[in-house]
């Protein structure tokens, strides 16, 4: 398949993906001294109500201006949008019926099914698609997924033409997503600015009925709905007569009402929770590795980052296997290229292994030694002419950035370097960022399952200035690497996108901009009773734009 895209997220909007949290509230009890709730058997009230639990409450819940994970997880199930990805993450039709692109994909005409319609009773056709997509690329924080799109053409009554400017290969895939999907015209326009606070109106098979800040998002099923994808069990409507979002911010709490309280399941137990829901009586636990990277930043532009050599010495001077198990309690896996291996596009480990850094903490003292940076004994700081070899180390005030910061910094110190490490609240830590105060920091991008998001939006020159929003926080440019990513955006040739992004990557592993860590497992948590075996059979499950195929699947055993 081809590989296109553009990815232009802020640094305000990596913090937003990674970590924004909610205002506490306690959903369910925490429990008596034994852990237990006042539920005998740790299984919902009610038999037809299915209880999920949520780490954060969204902020927003218009699909159009959406962006943290928690709010594309919330509205994918009431929002159905053109294209939905099978289990070979190849776009396939869900609302389109016919589709087709010229030679060079500068022009595609998608037609969509009649007779469907929203849950206020409006209907679903050509000008009210055309509006929703005009207003996604006039206002999602994601617009960047439209690429040089010139136009949208109404050519039938459920049809629509795209024109681009440039070829956008990929852009059936990104009409996937969440925020590509379908808002009743009239609901948006009735509520105005209050759209996406307290009404919410899609096509998809559950309706808000209520939200609830801090507490709880309530659906209840459209029961007319039969258009689920078809690799999956159940096409609708869903098996429940209500679904419940519980807003649980607080790890122990989460725990508890997964395993002894009312939750049903949840995607967002604590890594280092993950043992007690596998050893609990009531509760099984399903992973998937994920193709989202976590990586150390280097600042090349800051001394004494900006030296190739140092760079190197701390790529050869951290240990995955080691970070993996004391930061993410070994939920995660080791990955040697910034683009993990199981994302679409990416270099596969072997060779990434080969091209790359593997721990050597010999080779690493062996590199500082010939740069000049000198010690007299093993763990002692290192110098040169009369000058430590320091280091500035950002992490995020918040988990595994701060762990994997901890980790960083005494293997770092076992090789002679003098790491400060300061664990900083979000605001503060990118403020130090623009000043180009760090040499180290700690970073991960979503949007993943693509090789050329994570690469062009942390590394392409166009993000350099980080007080112009850039992720680019190692301030490095390549002049190689930026005409390999504007190439594999516009190339429709699959073979030649593919060398582009290979290319790109090795690069990347030469001349040590980051150091790629690790890549996130994702976790499905739930009672036992609980059968999800059709969202399960799914590659990419954990990618919350998938979600609408979990409350289609799921179901009581």
């Amino acid at each position: 398949m081809a590989y296109g895209g553009r990815n232009t997220l802020t640094r305000r909007t990596v913090v937003q993906t990674i970590g924004a949290g909610g205002v506490l509230a306690l959903a369910g009890c925490m429990g008596d001294e034994n852990g237990e709730t006042g539920d005998d058997d740790g299984s919902g009230e009610d038999p037809t109500v299915f209880i999920d639990a949520l780490d954060s409450d969204p902020g927003t819940l218009d699909i159009h201006t959406a962006v943290r994970v928690p709010e594309m997880m919330c509205l994918s199930p009431v929002h159905e949008r053109l294209f939905t990805i099978d289990h070979d993450f190849e776009p396939v039709p869900q609302l389109a019926t016919e589709y087709e692109s010229n030679d060079d994909n500068t022009e595609y005409t998608i037609a969509f099914e009649e007779g469907v319609e929203f849950h206020d009773g409006t209907d679903l056709t050509a000008d009210v698609a055309k509006w929703n997509l005009e207003r996604a690329h006039e206002n999602s924080p994601n617009a960047w997924q439209f690429g040089s799109l010139d136009s949208i053409e109404e050519t039938g009554d459920h049809e629509l033409t795209f024109h681009f400017d440039e070829p956008h290969p990929l852009f059936t895939f990104y009409l996937s997503n969440v925020h590509m999907g379908f808002a009743s015209r009239e609901a948006v326009e009735d509520a105005g600015d209050e759209y996406g606070q307290e009404t919410i109106v899609g096509s998809g098979p559950l309706e808000l009925e209520e939200w609830a800040r801090d507490e709880e998002i309530v659906y209840v099923r459209n029961d007319d709905y039969d258009r689920g994808p078809d690799f999956i069990r159940n096409q609708g409507p869903v098996n429940f007569e209500e679904y419940h979002v519980r807003i649980v911010p607080e790890p122990t709490t989460l725990l508890n009402e997964v395993t002894v309280g009312a939750a049903d399941a949840s995607l967002w137990v604590s890594p280092s929770d993950t043992g007690d829901v596998e050893d609990h009586d009531n509760t099984d636990i399903t992973r998937v590795d994920d193709a989202h990277p976590h990586y150390l930043v280097l600042n090349v532009e800051t001394p004494p980052t900006d030296e190739l050599e140092v760079r190197e010495a701390i790529a050869y001077g951290v240990d995955r296997d080691a970070i993996i198990t004391a930061a993410v309690n070994d939920e995660a896996y080791p990955i040697y290229s910034i683009s993990p291996h199981v994302a679409v596009g990416a270099m596969d480990e072997e060779t990434a292994r080969d091209v790359g850094h593997e721990y050597d903490p010999d080779a690493a003292r062996e590199l500082l030694d010939d740069a000049g940076w000198e010690n007299d004994g093993e763990g002692e700081t290192r110098e040169r002419d009369g000058e430590p070899l320091e280091l500035s180390f950002f992490a995020f005030e918040m988990d595994p950035y701060s762990s994997v910061g901890e980790v960083v910094q005494d293997m770092l110190g076992q090789i002679g370097f003098d790491v400060n490490l300061e664990i900083l609240e979000s605001g503060l830590l990118y403020d130090r960022v623009e000043g180009l105060e760090h040499n180290l920091l700690t970073m991960a991008l979503g949007s993943g399952h693509l090789a050329i998001n994570t690469l062009e939006s942390g590394f392409h020159s166009d993000n350099h200035n980080a007080d112009e929003g850039g992720n680019n926080f190692s301030m490095w440019r390549n002049e190689e690497f930026d005409d390999r990513i504007d190439s594999a955006f516009i190339e429709p040739d699959d073979d030649e996108q593919e060398e582009d992004l290979l290319r790109a990557q090795e690069i990347i592993l030469e001349e040590v901009p980051a150091v790629p860590l690790l890549g996130y497992r994702k976790f499905y948590s739930h009672k036992n009773e609980i059968s999800a075996e059709g969202f399960l059979e799914h590659p990419w499950w954990g990618d919350v734009h998938r979600y609408h195929t979990h409350v289609l699947d799921v179901d009581r055993s």
